[in-house]
């Protein structure tokens, strides 16, 4: 007889506004949380080559104190040092996040400085293999996060950030639960304006959140229905986003959502993409697009069961099948998306050289997404493996 049903999840606490004209009603948020004085953040891309950053000024008015533009990358920890001390020129009571992944850790990554002092570093996740994780202690004293996405990623959504650090080599993580942003503001507009190539890319690392939430060691039946039917509305949108119409764009968004909503737990090919961006300066979504299928394969026989429901999901007839021919047929019906809408699919075709798989696989053995991967990684080996299929 199988043990009853035990798990924990944990809701996130925020609102999610959607709409193609989203911005508009963005200083009615602000209002609502109390913000007198609002800091945005964001990249210099942004900044330059879309509308979006001044359509946020403009809907905040005069509670606009400040703008950060100076977010780079992978979240270089340096980049905060340099926000800081405009942080302690404008005094913000609020802090709004335009643009993908990047630009919301680095504003988490503000927010906790904020609240707690000190360097990033004094507030890292460590990690311990196989399954240890030690979280620092929070006072919980935040400026509210407002964010405006404009990719298909979903960072705004989740519960800690990560910042390169390339002395150390690797990523570091913070998982303040105080800094999950108090508002997603969700805006057609502002998704058409970036290039096609980012919002498939960040849409596939989506598909890789969902993927491994199914097959997590701590899967539940409530992240089961959304990373399920987040699968399924990628494979139904994510091929017609380059029409750029908005209901596409939005229920893309939307289902890149629900797949961090149901996430939390992750798995091998989070932690190696960490570091493969982090190191190699790889976009994310790129990283874990290429390596899904590889490591899907790879966990194929530990969660053989789990990814026949991924199969299923994507629309794939499993009728006949066993549970292990329909996890290896939802691995190359992966692979054929990400193909299909030509991401790259090798790492050495995004610049990852053959010497650094080793620095990867030494910096990922720290990554606390290990913990809850259905094949147990203890050592380099399993990470070299998948890393070299993937190269």
């Amino acid at each position: 007889m199988a043990p009853p049903l035990t798990y924990t999840y944990n809701s996130v606490a925020q609102e999610m506004v959607c709409s193609e004209d989203a911005i508009s009603g963005l200083v009615g948020i602000v209002d609502r949380m109390g913000g007198t004085r609002v800091m945005v953040v964001c990249g210099p891309s942004i900044l330059e080559k879309s509308n979006v950053v001044t359509r946020v000024q403009d809907a905040l008015g005069d509670r606009c104190v400040g703008l950060f533009s100076g977010v780079a990358p992978h979240s270089p920890v340096h980049t905060l040092d340099d926000a800081m001390r405009l942080v302690h020129d404008s005094k913000p009571d609020a802090l709004v996040s335009v643009g993908g992944g990047s630009t919301h850790d680095t504003t988490k990554g503000i927010a906790t400085l904020l609240g707690e002092g000190g360097t990033i570093h004094d507030h890292q996740v460590i990690f311990e293999p196989p399954d240890k994780v030690i979280l620092p202690k929070f006072s919980g004293d935040r400026v509210p996060i407002i964010t405006v996405p404009t990719t298909m990623g979903a960072a705004e959504l989740s519960r800690g950030g990560g910042f390169t650090d390339k002395e150390l080599g690797r990523k570091i993580v913070v998982a303040d639960p105080a800094t999950i942003p108090r508002s997603i503001v969700i805006d057609g507009q502002a998704l058409a304006t970036t290039p096609m190539s980012i919002l498939l890319s960040t849409a596939m690392g989506q598909m890789r959140i969902a993927v491994e939430s199914v097959y997590s060691t701590k899967h539940n039946p409530i992240s089961d229905s959304m990373a399920l039917h987040a699968i399924s509305m990628l494979v139904k949108y994510l091929p017609e986003c380059p029409g750029l119409d908005p209901d596409c764009l939005l229920n893309t968004k939307t289902a890149a959502s629900m797949a961090t909503i149901a996430g939390g737990s992750y798995g091998l090919n989070t932690a190696m993409a960490h570091h493969v961006g982090g190191l190699y300066e790889v976009p994310h979504g790129d990283a874990n697009a290429i390596m899904l299928p590889h490591t899907m394969r790879f966990n194929s026989e530990a969660s053989a069961d789990r990814q026949a429901l991924i199969a299923q999901a994507m629309g794939i007839d499993t009728a006949g099948m066993s549970d292990h021919s329909a996890a290896l047929a939802a691995a190359d019906a992966v692979e054929d998306l990400r193909n299909s809408l030509g991401i790259p699919g090798r790492l050495r075709d995004v610049g990852v050289p053959e010497e650094g798989l080793e620095l990867i696989a030494a910096a990922t053995l720290h990554d606390r997404s290990l913990s809850t991967n259905p094949s147990p990684v203890t050592d380099a080996g399993p990470i070299m493996s998948v890393l070299r299929s993937s190269w």
